[in-house]
């Protein structure tokens, strides 16, 4: 039985480090709305600092999921399913590879438009 536990409780120290790092990630990240209204708003240091951070976790959120399809292309690839043959950007290798290339696309964007806002940070001091 200790056994057991001791097996679970190192099993839950991935999931744990996981859910800080989101909890993180997720107090750097404004909603749309807030978004929305700090960009109209900006005027001060602080506030384009807080909106180049929200586009920093945006642009690991990104690279994390761009990382998950890529995983899920290398599965793909190893086993693919019967459809992959005769529609392989709908379903399959190519479809997640897609999907991973276009989240990196959209990472680089969020990370420019950080940069802009840190340097608007920069002026605004």
């Amino acid at each position: 039985m200790k056994r057991r536990v001791t097996l679970s409780a190192l099993l839950m120290i991935p999931v744990i480090s996981t859910v800080q790092q989101a909890t993180a990630q997720s107090s750097a990240r404004l909603t749309k709305k807030e978004l929305r209204e700090l960009m109209m708003t900006a005027k001060t240091k602080a506030d384009h600092q807080r909106i180049a951070d929200h586009y920093k976790a945006e642009a690991d959120r990104l690279i994390e999921e761009a990382k998950e399809h890529e995983e899920m292309a290398e599965v793909y690839r190893k086993n693919p399913p019967y459809l992959a043959a005769k529609h392989p950007w709908a379903i399959g290798e190519k479809h997640c590879r897609g999907i991973a290339e276009r989240l990196r696309q959209a990472a680089e964007k969020a990370r420019s438009l950080a940069t802009m806002h840190e340097a608007a940070a920069v002026k605004a001091a």
